[in-house]
């Protein structure tokens, strides 16, 4: 970026200070409303409510192991890999089908499915992750594997690693 084309956009701001600042404001409006509105739509009582009070505990998947080809450390990495890949604003889709693309055998993939386990979501529009505001106002579920990708993996945005998504939780057994 010129130097020139820094200071066009600093003069920008500077003389539209108050119409961005409304506009940031009304962002922040429509996150938050976006937020409270879709917990009232689960329910009233869901709204306030801690979520890692009686949730129900992760369920793991008995696996063969002397059919699976990935130790439990690889797949711990390809848990947490897949995890990073998904957890911010935007999806790693090439990190993503990457991994999926090793995890042809069924146990491979619920051995990573199983290290995953449940990790808490805010949704498609904020990132994955919860922040701590999302936490105190109970803006997330607690998603597995299988419901992150299936979440985060479009097929008109990542058709190649929705189609291998498909296939693999397929393969494994489970319902894409």
């Amino acid at each position: 970026m010129s130097k020139d084309t820094v200071s066009k956009i600093g003069s920008f701001i500077e003389q539209n200070k108050k119409p961005l600042m409304y506009i940031g404001g009304a962002i922040a409006v429509v996150v938050i409303g976006y937020a409270i509105v879709s917990r009232v739509n689960k329910g009233v009582s869901s709204f306030l409510t801690d979520k890692s009070k009686g949730a129900s505990d992760f369920v793991k998947i008995p696996i063969d192991e002397s059919k699976a080809t990935i130790s439990n450390e690889v797949a711990n990495t390809y848990a947490n890999q897949l995890y990073g890949a998904m957890s911010n604003v935007g999806v790693d889709s090439n990190l993503i089908y990457s991994i999926l693309n090793k995890l042809q055998v069924k146990e491979d993939f619920l051995k990573v499915y199983n290290a995953f386990g449940k990790k808490s979501y805010v949704g498609v529009i904020l990132g994955g992750s919860p922040s701590a505001a999302d936490r105190a106002i109970g803006n997330y579920d607690d998603l597995d594997l299988v419901e992150w990708l299936h979440t985060e993996v479009w097929f008109i945005a990542h058709p190649s690693t929705y189609s291998l998504a498909k296939k693999t939780i397929a393969n494994a057994g489970l319902t894409f």
